[in-house]
């Protein structure tokens, strides 16, 4: 039988323990109520600042330095020819700014896309990726954006869908290797780009079971979905383990949240309830000062994380 000096020991540490524990616990409903935020920017959400839609009238670079003073660090841009690969890298390590995507589609625009069987189309196509990797890893980019392209009359959407998989199969030989990524985007035909012939997510994502490779995803783009299909929570839903990047802009007008239709925070709610931890490209032009539209975005950034029961 024990002493009473061993039990008084014995139950002051059972005590402490007890306590200590109900912190733990204290701490952890504290945690779970007001948890950091999931960015480095201030915001629940990542967002990268599209610096082809913003600021135009600044020099490239001198783009990047505001990416940084309005206080995110991530952007993505559109063509990587014509720009200054070192001058970028040197603002990126100066600044610590990250790019997340840029495009390696043929330089010729959305109309000279893969959707064209000819073989010489494709060692095109094949020739960009190539000429796309250095400069990403480089940059440090995982992914690259293409696009099917417009219809190529005198074939069946079939034949031109076949063309867009055997061009999407060989660019994954290429990025494969590399941890690099391709991400095909679907773009609407009612506003922006005529005649495109991937316009719908099921059509993407039909290509995308057919490549077969994880090298290659969808990029959902929010505006365009709402354009050609609406049902965005639920497309994002049914397809979130072939999304691989997502861009933002209200509709109509393609500038920030709360000038148009869509619901973000109930969006943005849905893309982290689907695991998805990467950047959201602001792919939107401000309807008047950037700053205004940097503002909308945190507001609903921060009632999505509302909406999920962490505010």
């Amino acid at each position: 039988m024990p002493n009473r000096r061993e039990f008084l020991a014995s139950a002051a540490a059972a005590g402490a323990a007890s306590l200590a524990a109900g912190r733990a616990l204290a701490n952890a409903d504290k945690t779970q109520a007001q948890p950091p935020t999931s960015s480095g920017d201030g915001t629940w959400l990542t967002y990268a600042v599209n610096v082809e839609m913003f600021w135009t009238k600044l020099p490239f670079l001198d783009r990047l330095k505001k990416v940084a003073e309005e206080g995110f660090s991530h952007y993505e841009f559109w063509p990587w020819r014509g720009k200054d690969i070192d001058g970028i890298l040197k603002v990126n390590q100066e600044l610590g700014l990250t790019a997340t995507q840029f495009s390696a589609s043929p330089v010729k625009g959305f109309g000279h896309g893969i959707t064209n069987p000819d073989p010489a189309r494709r060692d095109e196509f094949e020739e960009e990726i190539r000429s796309a990797v250095p400069v990403a890893k480089k940059l440090g980019v995982q992914k690259l954006c293409v696009v099917a392209g417009e219809e190529t009359p005198g074939y069946s959407r079939e034949d031109q869908t076949r063309a867009v998989i055997a061009a999407l199969k060989a660019g994954a030989r290429i990025v494969e290797p590399e941890g690099i990524t391709l991400i095909l985007e679907p773009l609407n035909i009612l506003v922006d780009h005529p005649r495109q012939l991937i316009v719908h997510s099921a059509h993407a994502a039909e290509v995308l079971k057919a490549v077969g490779s994880p090298n290659v995803k969808m990029l959902f783009d929010i505006y365009h979905q709402q354009i050609s299909e609406g049902n965005l929570s639920g497309n994002i839903r049914r397809y979130r383990d072939l999304i691989g990047y997502f861009q933002l802009a209200d509709h109509p007008g393609r500038h920030e949240p709360t000038t148009g239709e869509i619901a973000y925070p109930f969006v943005l709610r849905t893309i982290h309830d689907v695991g998805y931890r990467g950047a959201i490209g602001m792919e939107m032009s401000p309807k008047a000062d950037p700053m205004a539209a940097f503002q909308a975005i945190r507001r609903v950034d921060a009632e999505a994380r509302a909406l999920k029961g962490l505010a």
